[in-house]
């Protein structure tokens, strides 16, 4: 079986992702992909074991349909591939990572000729190919090495990063940066850009390693234990990370705490809407904290609520719907610069932003709560069992009026279950779409209405079978 989630198809090697599946899956998208554009077939790859070699065998299968392949040198950011399918005006990207789970995963993710991670009635079609032509396909090919055209993206992409940030602020400011790349593809983007631009950097974890130092190359706050180190010991101004493929961003402040990305996101569009001329709609996914839409409303920004997965945001970006978008996850997109989200964008913005404002994280957090109120968010996990999905199943049918004593005002199933209480806090259940876990998350107006709502969230749950 290959399903495509909320952020491409994604398994463990040698169980769900295997090189015949692969083969299958790549001969699928080039069947439903026929005629949509005459361009190039991008494929990328991150530094996982046998990432390269399943490029590679897609690169084969696409040549043998005698469609023109461009494959990069090397492993790179999916931002990058992103950027490179947008330039080339190719008729699709494929980029075979990970992404932030464990070494044991792979996957793939397929972008469209705009450059955003492939809607759901694509990725639909794909997978409905392939199950029409797995059973009886012979998975015999000719290569034919003259349609495979090696190229290399990050030149372009890094020109057009390098437009963008205000390099002249962030160097007036005298900041120090310390960069932990989690042996990912995004070594030698977002460590060389603040380099070669003057930024005085300590670089950690920038070579290869398939297996991330065992470690999942996500951004969390126990992953970032060396990089909490490094900024204590070289009094750093703040600590910038990317997962696996780039993607995805972390950042610990000047005292080395690690900050939440929802209220990353909320700094990141409150400084953009105030200095660099941000005026467009604001997406936010499901379970994307209720500050963004304080700092939207503070601006006059229109909100747009989607269900989780940053590929319901591409359309919006492309067509001029939205400006900015944030998901829960550490998912960043300016349509300044991609239609896409990119941890590298992310952590640039952000030293910008301490750069401009002359201020730490903290003290950019303390002025932004004073003017909008204080949002208290956090994301947990449990293991996927059948027994917590039926348990899901029976909650999101059940009729809400309150809970725990609060007053449900709104409740939304588009994605798992989530309430919305008179309060104005929230909290929601629902299936990961990357990997077996049941996400819950919940925000409150205080540290007490937090800890009160995630505490039924898990009870809720808990009481699964009794």
């Amino acid at each position: 079986m290959v399903h495509f989630g909320t952020s491409g198809w994604r398994g463990i090697v040698g169980r769900e992702i295997t090189f015949r599946k692969v083969r299958t899956v790549v001969q699928a998208i080039l069947d439903v992909m026929d005629g949509a554009s005459d361009g190039p077939l991008v494929i990328g790859y991150d530094t996982r074991m046998l990432s390269e070699r399943f490029a590679r065998t897609a690169a084969a299968v696409a040549s043998s349909n005698g469609v023109p392949v461009r494959l990069p040198g090397r492993d790179v950011p999916a931002p990058t591939l992103s950027h490179a399918v947008r330039r080339l005006g190719a008729r699709a990207g494929i980029l075979f990572t990970g992404s932030h789970n464990a070494p044991e995963y792979s996957g793939l993710k397929l972008y469209t000729v705009q450059g955003t991670l492939a809607p759901t009635e694509l990725t639909d079609r794909v997978e409905e190919r392939y199950l029409e032509i797995e059973p009886h396909w012979e998975d015999v090919f000719l290569p034919q090495p003259e349609f495979v055209e090696r190229s290399d993206p990050k030149p372009p992409y890094l020109e057009q990063l390098q437009e963008l940030i205000r390099w002249d602020v962030i160097r007036e400011a005298g900041l120090k940066v310390a960069v932990d790349l989690l042996f990912g593809s995004a070594r030698e983007y977002l460590d060389h850009i603040l380099l070669e631009n003057g930024i005085e950097t300590v670089v950690i974890h920038n070579t290869r390693d398939p297996y991330f130092g065992g470690y999942a190359p996500n951004c969390t706050s126990e992953v970032l234990t060396r990089l909490r180190d490094v900024v204590r010991r070289e009094k750093a101004d703040l600590g910038l990370s990317t997962d696996g493929d780039g993607d995805r961003f972390g950042i610990l402040d000047a005292g080395a705490r690690f900050k939440e990305s929802s209220l990353v996101l909320a700094l990141v569009l409150d400084y953009l809407a105030r200095h660099r001329g941000l005026q467009g709609g604001v997406g936010r996914t499901l379970s994307t904290s209720h500050l963004i839409d304080a700092v939207a409303r503070e601006h006059g920004l229109e909100v747009v609520e989607t269900p989780v997965g940053f590929k319901n945001f591409g359309p919006l970006l492309v067509d001029g719907t939205l400006e900015f978008a944030a998901e829960e996850s550490a998912g960043l997109a300016w349509a300044a610069h991609l239609p896409e989200r990119d941890g590298i964008l992310a952590c640039l913005l952000v030293t910008e932003m301490v750069a401009a404002e002359g201020a730490t994280l903290h003290e950019l957090a303390q002025r932004l709560f004073s003017r909008v109120g204080l949002y208290v968010y956090r994301r947990t996990q449990v293991p996927r069992t059948e027994r917590l999905e039926k348990r899901l199943q029976e909650l999101r049918k059940r009729d809400w009026d309150e809970l725990g004593g609060r007053k449900v005002v709104a409740v939304d199933r588009r994605d798992g279950l989530k309430l919305v209480f008179e309060t104005g806090g929230w909290l929601m259940l629902r299936l990961a779409g990357t990997e077996p876990k049941i996400r819950i998350h919940a925000e409150g107006r205080s540290q007490e209405e937090f800890r009160h709502l995630m505490h039924e969230a898990r009870s809720l749950l808990g009481r699964a079978g009794r």
